[in-house]
C-alpha cells in the first residue's frame, strides 16, 4: 500500500501522462467486463424477442423456360431482318409481372382480402410464435386478470388469438365506400361469428354459409378454428394494392447464363396459400402466352383468307391476257436473253409483293419509326432500284418480246405469290389448332422446407455484437471524455499531497442504502454500521489505518488535535472516511470523538444505527447540555455528536462562540476529534469550520471530481484562511493488469 508518510513535493513526484494508452483501454474494457457482458446479453434478449415476434415467411418456388423465339409468326418470321426482333424472353418476363398476369391471380384466388388476428399487445406474437394456445393462457393467467383484459361484453373468454387457431376467408365484399376499412370478425359460438365495423354489428354468418345485407357486404368464411370471444381484423384493400403486393413478394432468378430458364420465387406468411398463388400465377402466365400465340395465327389467318381471292383473281386474269397474245402472235417465244431478263423482274415482284404482305401486317403492330418498319422500307427501296435497272433494260427489247416479257411476268408473279399464300394459310391452321407457346412450366410450385424469414438466431448474434459494440464504445468514450482525477499525481500537481489512496470496497457498497430524509425530496446514500467493524480486514481499512499512522506524524506539530473532513462536493465518501477513521484511531487505544458538522444532509448517526436527534444543532442553541450530545458507540474509545434537527441557519450557528467553546471543552477530553463538514463548493460550512481545526484533508473521489472542481474549493478555502494539509483520494478502481490486489499503480495490499 503506498502511503506518504512525508508527503512528497509536486517536484519529487514523476509526472505521468494523462494520454490515453492501449494498455488502459484494454484495462478499462476488461475492468468493465461484466457491464459489457451485461449489455451483450440484454441486447441478444431484445433481438431474440424482437426476431421472435415478427411474422414467419415461408417462400414457395418454381421453374419456367422461355423459349427464345418471337411471337411473329408467319410471314413476319420469315421477313424480319437480323437483330431488329426484339427479345422475346425480356418481353415475356416484363408480361410475368405486370397486371395483367398478377391482377387475374389475385382475382382467381381474391388475394384482396387482409386477415389480421389480434394478438395480446407487447408479447403476443412471441407467445404464439412459441406455441402458446389458448387453453394454456388460461391456466397460466388467473382469472382475476383475464377480467381485466379487453374483450367483448357478454362473450366469454379474451379476444386474443393463440396457436393453432386459424380463419381462411373465401370471399368477403364491402361497399366500395369502405374499401380498406378495418372490420373485426368476431367468434362467438362454435362455428358462429359477427361481422363489426367501429363496434357496429354488420353482419352474423356461420362457417360454410355465404351471408350478405342490403348494404353491400358478402361474407363467406371456409375455416375458422378459434375459442369463443376470439377476433380478427378483416378488411378488403383495393385491388391496385393487392397487385403490388403480390409484386413486392415476388422474385425472378435466372438459372445460367442465356439459358432461358428462371426460377420464380413468392414469399408469404400462409405456407398453403403462398404455394397456390404461385401455381395460380404460373398458371395464368402460361394461358396468356398460348391465347396470344392462337389470336397471332387466327389474325394471319383472317389476312390470308382477305388476300388470297384478290391474289387467285390477278393471276387468272395475267394468264388470259398471255394467252391471247400468243394467240394473235402465233405462240411467240422468248429468247434467252429476255428469259433471263424475265427470271430477275420475276424474283424481284415475289421480293416486293412478300415485303407488302409484311408491311400490311407490320402496319397493325408497329409505328413507321419502328426498326423492324424501317428495315423494311430500307429493304423495299433497294428491291425498287433494282427493278428499275431491269426495266430499263427491257426496254431495249424488241416490242413484241417486251409484251410477251411483261404479261409471262405478271402470270409468274402471281402464280408463286398464290401458292406462297396458300402454303402459308395451311401453316398457320396447323399452328392454330395445334398452338404451343414459347412458354413452358418445367417445375411446379412447392413449399420450401422452413421459413425464410426472421432468421432468428443472425438476428440474435448480430444484436449481441451491437450491445457488445455500443458497451465497449461507451466504456472507451467514458474513458476519453472523462476529465476527473485518475491519479494521486494529478492531486500532486494541484498542490495536494496525497495522504492515501482507498480503494473502492464492495462490502462497503453491502452497507449503503438509499433513504429519503425527512422534509427532503431528494434521496441519499447513507451507510448502516462500519467497515472497520464488519470486515477489519478489508484493503480499505487498511488503507485507513495507514493514513491514521501518516495523521499521527502530521499532526504533531499542528495546533490542536482536531481534524477536518472536507469534501468539493457531495458523494466523495468524507462520511464514510470521517466514521471509519475515527475506528481505527480509536481500536488502537485514542480516546476520539466524531461530530457530524453537516447539519443539513449529516447521516454520519446511520454508521452507528442510531437517530439524528439531538445532536449538533440543539447543543450550539443551547437546548441540550454537553454530555447529552455526546453518545457513546460500541467501539471503546469512541464517541459521537449527531447533526441533530435540521436548523434553519447552519453557518450562524457554527459561527456563534458556542461552536468555538464546545470544541475546546472537546479538545481538551479527546485525544483526537475529526469533524465531518458539508461540500465545500456548495454552503461556507467548511470554510467556517476549518479555521478552527489545525489540520483539514480534502477527499476526493476516484473518477468523479474533475481537477477544475478540487482547484475550486482549495482556492475557496484558502481565501477563507484554511490551509489543506493535503488529500485522501477514494475510490480507486481495481486495475485489471495486475493479480496481486494491484489497485491502479499506487495501491498494493499484502493479504
Amino acid at each position: 500500500m503506498t502511503i506518504f508518510p512525508n508527503p512528497p513535493s509536486s517536484a519529487q513526484a514523476p509526472a505521468e501522462s494523462n494520454d490515453i494508452s492501449l494498455r488502459k483501454l484494454l484495462d478499462m474494457l476488461v475492468e468493465k467486463k461484466f457491464l459489457i457482458v451485461g449489455i451483450t446479453v440484454l441486447f441478444m434478449l431484445v433481438g431474440y424477442f424482437y426476431s421472435s415476434s415478427q411474422p414467419r415467411i415461408y417462400q414457395s418456388d418454381a421453374l419456367v423456360q422461355i423459349e427464345n423465339r418471337g411471337a411473329m409468326l408467319g410471314l413476319l418470321e420469315t421477313l424480319a431482318v437480323g437483330d431488329q426482333v426484339s427479345n422475346p424472353t425480356t418481353a415475356e418476363l416484363e408480361i410475368l409481372k405486370s397486371r395483367m398476369v398478377m391482377g387475374a391471380t389475385v382475382d382467381r384466388l381474391d388475394l384482396a382480402i387482409d386477415i389480421a388476428p389480434r394478438r395480446l399487445p407487447w408479447v403476443g406474437d412471441f407467445l404464439v410464435h412459441h406455441g402458446l394456445q389458448h387453453a394454456w393462457f388460461e391456466r397460466l393467467v388467473p382469472n382475476f386478470v383475464l377480467g381485466w383484459l379487453p374483450g367483448p361484453a357478454g362473450v366469454e373468454g379474451s379476444p386474443f388469438v393463440w396457436a393453432g387457431e386459424t380463419l381462411r376467408v373465401a370471399r368477403f365484399e364491402v361497399p366500395l365506400e369502405r374499401e380498406g376499412m378495418g372490420h373485426t370478425l368476431r367468434v362467438t359460438g362454435e362455428g358462429d361469428y359477427e361481422l363489426l365495423l367501429a363496434g357496429e354489428l354488420v353482419l352474423v354468418g356461420r362457417v360454410g354459409e355465404t351471408v350478405s345485407s342490403e348494404t353491400g357486404y358478402r361474407l363467406f368464411v371456409s375455416q375458422l378454428d378459434a375459442h369463443v370471444g376470439a377476433e380478427f381484423g378483416l378488411r378488403r384493400v383495393s385491388r391496385l394494392k393487392a397487385i403490388g403486393q403480390l409484386q413486392g413478394r415476388f422474385t425472378i432468378l435466372p438459372q445460367g447464363k442465356d439459358s432461358g430458364v428462371y426460377q420464380l420465387l413468392l414469399d408469404g406468411t400462409d405456407p398453403e396459400l403462398t404455394q397456390q398463388t404461385l401455381d395460380t400465377l404460373t398458371g395464368v402466365f402460361l394461358t396468356q402466352n398460348v391465347q396470344r400465340q392462337s389470336e397471332e395465327a387466327e389474325q394471319q389467318l383472317a389476312f390470308l383468307d382477305e388476300q388470297i381471292p384478290q391474289v387467285n383473281e390477278q393471276l387468272t386474269e395475267a394468264e388470259n391476257l398471255l394467252n391471247e397474245y400468243r394467240a394473235q402472235r402465233d405462240s411467240v417465244d422468248l429468247t434467252f436473253e429476255t428469259q433471263n431478263l424475265l427470271n430477275r423482274l420475276v424474283a424481284v415482284e415475289n421480293q416486293l409483293t412478300e415485303l407488302a404482305l409484311a408491311e400490311a401486317d407490320l402496319a397493325q403492330r408497329f409505328r413507321p419509326t419502328h426498326p423492324n418498319y424501317q428495315s423494311l422500307l430500307r429493304q423495299r427501296a433497294q428491291l425498287q432500284a433494282e427493278q428499275e435497272r431491269i426495266n430499263g433494260l427491257v426496254g431495249d427489247l424488241p416490242e413484241t418480246q417486251q409484251e410477251v416479257l411483261r404479261l409471262t411476268r405478271d402470270t409468274q408473279v402471281n402464280q408463286q405469290v398464290y401458292v406462297q399464300l396458300l402454303n402459308q394459310r395451311q401453316e398457320m391452321r396447323l399452328l392454330k389448332a395445334g398452338t404451343v407457346g414459347n412458354v413452358r412450366i418445367l417445375d411446379d410450385a412447392v413449399m420450401r422446407s422452413g421459413t425464410i424469414a426472421p432468421r432468428i438466431a443472425l438476428i440474435t448474434l448480430v444484436s449481441g455484437m451491437i450491445g457488445a459494440l455500443l458497451a465497449a464504445l461507451g466504456v472507451i468514450l467514458r474513458l476519453l471524455l472523462s476529465r476527473a482525477i485518475k491519479s494521486p499525481d494529478q492531486l500532486e500537481e494541484i498542490g495536494l499531497p496525497v495522504y492515501a489512496t482507498l480503494p473502492d470496497s464492495a462490502e462497503q457498497t453491502r452497507l449503503t442504502r438509499r433513504v429519503r430524509p425527512a422534509g427532503l425530496k431528494a434521496t441519499q446514500e447513507v451507510f448502516r454500521g462500519l467497515l472497520a467493524l464488519e470486515q477489519p480486514e478489508e484493503v480499505a481499512v487498511e488503507a485507513l489505518r495507514s493514513l491514521r499512522t501518516s495523521l499521527y506524524f502530521a499532526m504533531l506539530e499542528a495546533g490542536n488535535n482536531r481534524l477536518m473532513i472536507a469534501g468539493a462536493g457531495p458523494g466523495v465518501g468524507k462520511s464514510f472516511i470521517a466514521a471509519n477513521l475515527a475506528a481505527v484511531c480509536a481500536q488502537a487505544g485514542q480516546r476520539v470523538l466524531l461530530i457530524d458538522a453537516d447539519m443539513r444532509r449529516g447521516c454520519l448517526h446511520h454508521a452507528f444505527r442510531d437517530k439524528g436527534v439531538p445532536g449538533l444543532s440543539e447543543l450550539l442553541a443551547q437546548r441540550i447540555e454537553l454530555d447529552e450530545a455526546i453518545r457513546e458507540s460500541e467501539i471503546e474509545g469512541l464517541h459521537y455528536v449527531s447533526r441533530g434537527t435540521r436548523p434553519p441557519n447552519p453557518s450562524e450557528l457554527l459561527m456563534q462562540r458556542s461552536f468555538h467553546g464546545f470544541l475546546q471543552s472537546v479538545s481538551a477530553r479527546y485525544d483526537l476529534v475529526i469533524i465531518d463538514t458539508p461540500p465545500v463548493l456548495a454552503v461556507t460550512d467548511a470554510a467556517v469550520v476549518g479555521k478552527l481545526a489545525a489540520t483539514s484533508l480534502m477527499v476526493v473521489r476516484f473518477g468523479v471530481n474533475p481537477p477544475a472542481e478540487i482547484k475550486a474549493a482549495k482556492r475557496r478555502l484558502e481565501s477563507a484562511g484554511v490551509r489543506l494539509k493535503g488529500a485522501i483520494l477514494n475510490g480507486l478502481e481495481r486495475s485489471t493488469s495486475s493479480h496481486y490486489g494491484h489497485y491502479g499503480n499506487y495501491l498494493y495490499a499484502y493479504r
